[in-house]
């Protein structure tokens, strides 16, 4: 019986640390929200939970309708807040500080006119909830503790009568608490930075080392199918050379295979030299082989690119005395031009087909 593999995840990374924050408000905002609307949820239900609570308190029908306005309020922007961190929208802080100002003045009533004592540990769980989802997130972190902190003191100023010194002590404890905290869950966020910034460089270098040819450093065949596969999907404008060292068999038999390699070097080093702009692209299609992909480029303007290659070539003046065209390593080209309903199989083999009667033609040319 064959054991089934599972496919292992594939490495998350972030161009930005905007975006990881990003990321972090998508998946830590959701929980957020839950916190808050579970607690609107007790308050507004809070007359079936326990038992008509509004008349044991005396609470008048306006402020029971306040209190189930501000509720709902804070359902709703809880909702928005979760499609503001998915959807990525600007305003999560303008609305983090409206949720924590509603949270503000309903525990302050709370705890100065009900004298309700469940309202202190709710105002601890909502700054240290936010401290957990937010921490990462300094602007809004600030928007929704700063009401709900300041309004501690204020509440205990106003129970009272004046500054109680064990409050005083609790609060800048708990003061200590909330900003040691966060700092060091702040050190667990700047180390996922860095390990995604060399998680990136890792790519990086891997996505260069499966695209780029290690001899020539151009563009290798899978990149260069890729590109025109791009380019045809697209519809751009394009023409392509497709061209062979001459007699390179004979050159690996004079000089030797390590010289081979250092002449094919200097050959993709001509190309990069002749072509156009950095847009166009060189690539090594296969032993002795190259093909360069011209952007915007008429079939004329591909036949100068290609007198131009030969031109830096003969500059190069790379020694092949085996050569049966010249005393120096030339190249024979094909150029083909992309048309409307072409494949790239069918592109390439028309270039390739140029370059048969290039060398059919005498070698050291380029053909149409």
């Amino acid at each position: 019986m064959e054991k089934r593999h599972h496919p292992r995840p594939e490495l998350t990374t972030w161009p930005t640390r905007e975006a990881m924050v990003a990321r972090g408000l998508a998946m830590n905002m959701p929980w957020l929200a839950f916190v808050n609307v579970s607690f609107a949820l007790v308050i507004w239900l809070r007359n079936t939970l326990f038992d008509n609570i509004d008349a044991f308190y005396q609470v008048s029908l306006h402020a029971s309708l306040l209190i189930n306005s501000a509720m709902l309020g804070i359902i709703g922007l809880s909702a928005m807040l979760v499609l503001m961190a998915l959807r990525h929208y600007r305003g999560i802080g303008a609305a983090l500080l409206m949720l924590s100002a509603i949270w503000s003045v309903c525990c302050f009533w709370f705890i100065v006119y009900w004298k309700l004592p469940h309202a202190w540990p709710l105002y601890v769980i909502l700054i240290l909830t936010a401290i957990t989802a937010l921490y990462y997130h300094l602007s809004g972190l600030l928007c929704y503790v700063l009401p709900l902190w300041l309004a501690l003191p204020v509440a205990s100023i106003m129970l009272n009568h004046g500054v109680n010194i064990r409050f005083a002590t609790l609060w800048l404890v708990f003061t200590l608490i909330i900003i040691f905290g966060r700092i060091l869950l702040l050190r667990w966020f700047d180390e996922a930075w860095e390990r995604n910034q060399q998680n990136q460089m890792l790519i990086a270098r891997l996505d260069a080392l499966a695209h780029q040819d290690a001899l020539t450093e151009t563009a290798n065949r899978r990149a260069m199918e890729g590109v025109l596969e791009n380019a045809v999907s697209q519809q751009k404008s394009f023409s392509l050379i497709m061209l062979d060292v001459d007699y390179f068999k004979l050159y690996n038999d004079t000089y030797g295979h390590q010289a081979g390699d250092e002449c094919l070097a200097r050959v993709a080093k001509a190309l990069k030299q002749s072509v156009r702009t950095p847009d166009d692209v060189v690539s090594r299609y296969g032993g002795e082989e190259f093909v360069v992909i011209l952007f915007d480029c008429s079939t004329e303007m591909a036949e100068q690119v290609a007198a131009r290659i030969q031109d830096t070539l003969r500059a190069f003046a790379i020694a092949h005395s085996a050569s049966k065209v010249s005393d120096c390593v030339t190249v024979s080209l094909g150029i083909a031009g992309m048309t409307p309903g072409l494949s790239v199989s069918q592109l390439i083999a028309q270039a390739d087909a140029a370059l048969y009667r290039a060398k059919e033609a005498g070698r050291d040319r380029w053909a149409v």
